[in-house]
């Protein structure tokens, strides 16, 4: 019984170790993205920064569920939005006290030796990433109501308020992480000029992939020549069920839109397109142009008389 138990005590002791070289090893590995300050290294530097850690009083009992509703927000951007604005005082403390937490565990994690882990050390990295964090989170709470009113000032016919939410979001992390306190501007200035050109650069990448699904250039649109198809169907038969897709092309998506339109010469599309062709436009396969030029037929089909069914299928091929 007493060697079993020294057997068991010993396996249990190598696989705490093994366990403490896990974490090490993940914490070698893992990136800690700070903003460093000469600062941090005076020794009273960690006693001053962390005189009164306290969050600011949110002030999410000062936002009203009229307010809420004006801004039309579902309930969970609603709470996210109800942080109160940061003081410069509060703002540039709270900056401060997250990168010094990440400075110090980055420094602590250069002592590790995953051979000889250090249980002390390793709670001690642990938990001043976990503080840092939670003061990230609270600096980012505190700056969406600037997201949302940057963002709702940025929605065109091209794109929608949700599109560039996720987009604002992800641009106002990446600003809490790369924001220095010490430069003497305000966080918000930083932080709409980063939002605000992301915003811009993808209104303007959307509105020129948006063209390019509902227009073809004229020196291309004049290079294809009349399909079978159209000869095959009579001029009269042809006119008909164009204008039946005309009526009903704008329900379908931008680049179903684009590939009916060039298969059916509508729009700007002088003569047909082939599958090639629209392949090429697209950056797509020829395949993937059959498949969905499919769909959109199959969507269409549904919307509209039951009489043209039977041309919608001899003019989609199937």
């Amino acid at each position: 019984m007493a060697l079993c138990s020294v057997v068991s005590g010993g396996q249990n002791m190598n696989s705490a170790k093994d366990n403490l070289k896990e974490r090490v090893l993940k914490l070698l590995d893992a990136e800690i993205d700070f903003v460093s300050n000469r600062s941090f290294n005076s020794p009273d530097f960690e006693l001053e920064t962390f005189k009164g850690l306290n969050f600011p009083k949110s002030a999410a009992s000062n936002v009203s569920m009229q307010d809420k509703q004006s801004q039309n927000l579902s309930p969970h951007l609603a709470r996210l939005c109800e942080a109160e604005v940061l003081s410069v005082d509060e703002e540039r403390a709270l900056f401060r006290r997250m990168n010094f937490l990440k400075f110090k565990a980055n420094s602590l994690r250069s002592q590790l030796d995953p051979d000889f882990p250090d249980l002390e050390k390793i709670n001690a990295i642990d938990l001043a990433m976990h503080e840092s964090e939670n003061i990230r989170n609270y600096i980012f709470r505190s700056n969406m109501r600037l997201v949302v009113s940057i963002i709702k000032k940025c929605v065109t016919p091209y794109i929608t308020f949700e599109d560039l939410l996720s987009d604002g979001i992800w641009t106002l992390m990446k600003a809490v992480d790369k924001f220095d306190y010490d430069r003497g501007f305000r966080f918000s200035t930083y932080a709409y000029r980063a939002i605000s050109n992301y915003a811009y650069r993808k209104i303007a990448d959307r509105k020129k992939e948006t063209m390019r699904f509902t227009q073809a250039p004229h020196d291309r649109v004049l290079e294809e020549t009349r399909d079978s198809k159209r000869s095959m169907m009579g001029e009269q038969p042809w006119e008909e069920m164009s204008n039946v897709l005309t009526k009903t092309i704008e329900k379908l998506d931008q680049r179903e839109q684009f590939i009916v339109r060039g298969r059916f010469a509508l729009g700007n599309f002088r003569s047909i397109k082939t599958f090639q062709k629209l392949a090429d436009e697209l950056g797509i396969s020829k395949e993937r142009v059959r498949q969905l030029e499919q769909r959109a037929v199959a969507k269409l089909r549904s919307m509209v008389e039951d009489a043209k069914y039977d041309m919608l299928r001899e003019l989609a091929g199937f």
